[in-house]
């Protein structure tokens, strides 16, 4: 019972379904803006880590959102069973999002980490991005009108006010993740131009 009532306030199933849309609002934003520094790597590179750093916590929030919803599905709570899974094709599509999600983030972190030293995770973080984004256009187009449902009817479910702050806490975060690593990012660019 108590494990109901928290659950509604939060907004239960509509909640976690607001929340997993208000940070793919966010990050759809950041991912627009780190297309962008692609046009020009050469001189777009310290602008593009930035993005790709303070990319990170508002995906942990997707992810972890998703995620639970995933959990709740095949652990057979009623309401997320009765909801339904997506799509097959989706659902297929999923584990592919994820790992080529991950995949990018750990292959900059080690661009990062290592410099100039690795031609190998160079050219992994490219790879992963082409499926990446196939894959991603395809999930977004998919997504996009649930999610514009989803983020305009959240301020009618309980909870709003602490998913709001969860995702401005993760951009917060992010943020605050790629000025720590400033220096480290125009440090990558010693003696290295395009």
């Amino acid at each position: 019972m108590h494990h109901v009532r928290s659950v509604e306030r939060f907004g239960g199933i509509d909640g976690n379904a607001a929340l997993t849309s208000a940070a793919a609002v966010v990050l759809t934003a950041l991912l627009l803006a780190e297309g962008v520094t692609i046009i020009d790597m050469g001189g777009l590179r310290t602008p593009h880590m930035l993005v790709g750093l303070v990319l990170i916590p508002p995906i942990l929030v997707k992810l972890g959102s998703t995620g639970y919803r995933f959990a709740r599905y095949y652990t057979r709570a009623p309401e997320y069973v009765s909801k339904g899974p997506p799509v097959i094709w989706l659902r297929l599509l999923a584990p592919v999002l994820v790992v080529t999600t991950i995949a990018i983030f750990v292959t900059g972190i080690a661009l990062l980490a290592v410099g100039h030293k690795s031609d190998t995770v160079l050219e992994l973080h490219k790879i992963s991005f082409i499926v990446w984004g196939v894959v991603f256009g395809l999930h977004f187009l998919a997504h996009m009108p649930a999610m514009t449902r989803s983020v305009l009817k959240n301020g009618r479910l309980a909870g709003a006010g602490l998913r709001l702050a969860l995702v401005a806490g993760s951009l917060v975060a992010g943020v605050a993740l790629a000025l720590t690593l400033l220096h480290p990012i125009t440090g990558w660019h010693g003696g290295h131009h395009d």
